[in-house]
C-alpha cells in the first residue's frame, strides 16, 4: 500500500513539473522501487533547475535594481533566502540575506557586464551551502571561482567590478577586503576564464534568445 501511494505521488508531482516545464508526462505509476527511485531522481534534478534559474532571476533583477519597484525590498530579498540552502540555518541565512539585501540597498547596475559579474557573485552565496557561508575563507572561495567562471569584462569596466565583487565578499565575510584578496579579484575579473567556453556561451546566449523570439518570450 505504501509503495503505490508513493507511486502516485510521484505522478502527481511529475505531472506538477510537466506543466512548469511544458513537457509531457508519464502518467502510469512506477511498478518497481528501481523505477520509482530512478524517476525521482529525474525530478529531484529537474526540481533544482527550476529553483537554479527563479532564484538567478531573483539576483539579476536585485542587480539591476528592479526590486526597487517591488513594494517591499524586504520582500524580494525574503524570496532569495527562501530558495537558498541556507533557509532553514538561521546564522547562515541572515548572512545571504545581508548580501541579497546589501545588493538591493546599492546603486543599480546598468552595464550589462558588470550586472552579470555581481549576479554571479551574489548567486554564490546563495547557492552555498550553509557551512560554507558560515565560512569566511571557503565563502570568498566560492564568490572567486564564480567570478573567475565569468567572461572577463571590457577593461574600461574591470575597476567597477573588482569593487562591486569586493563588496559582496566584505557583506558575506562581515569584513572590509584586505588589499591582498582585492587583488586577487582584480587578477580574476580580468582573466578569462576559458575563452573557448566563453565564445560558446556568447554563440548559446544568441541562440537562446532567437528560440526565445521564436515561442513568443
Amino acid at each position: 500500500m505504501r509503495f503505490e501511494d508513493l507511486a502516485a505521488r510521484l505522478v502527481s508531482v511529475e505531472a506538477k513539473l510537466a506543466t512548469l516545464t511544458g513537457t509531457s508526462v508519464n502518467t502510469d505509476n512506477a511498478t518497481s522501487i528501481e523505477e520509482l527511485d530512478a524517476r525521482l531522481s529525474i525530478v529531484e534534478v529537474q526540481v533544482e533547475q527550476l529553483i537554479a534559474v527563479k532564484t538567478q532571476e531573483h539576483v539579476d533583477a536585485i542587480v539591476a535594481a528592479v526590486a526597487q519597484a517591488i513594494e517591499s525590498i524586504e520582500e524580494a530579498v525574503a524570496e532569495v533566502v527562501a530558495l537558498s540552502p541556507s533557509a532553514d540555518h538561521a546564522d547562515a541565512a541572515d548572512i545571504v540575506a545581508d548580501v541579497v539585501t546589501a545588493q538591493a540597498e546599492a546603486d543599480p547596475v546598468a552595464n550589462e557586464e558588470v550586472a552579470d559579474i555581481v549576479s554571479a557573485a551574489v548567486q554564490a552565496v546563495v547557492a552555498a551551502e550553509p557551512e560554507v557561508v558560515m565560512d569566511p575563507v571557503a565563502i570568498t572561495a566560492a564568490i572567486m571561482e564564480a567570478v573567475a567562471d565569468m567572461p572577463a569584462p571590457a577593461p574600461e569596466v574591470a575597476a567597477e567590478v573588482a569593487a562591486a565583487v569586493a563588496e559582496v565578499i566584505a557583506a558575506a565575510t562581515g569584513v572590509e577586503v584586505a588589499p591582498e584578496v582585492h587583488a586577487e579579484i582584480v587578477e580574476a575579473v580580468a582573466t578569462p576564464a576559458d575563452p573557448t567556453l566563453d565564445a560558446i556561451e556568447a554563440r548559446l546566449n544568441v541562440a537562446e534568445a532567437k528560440v526565445d523570439t521564436l515561442l513568443g518570450k
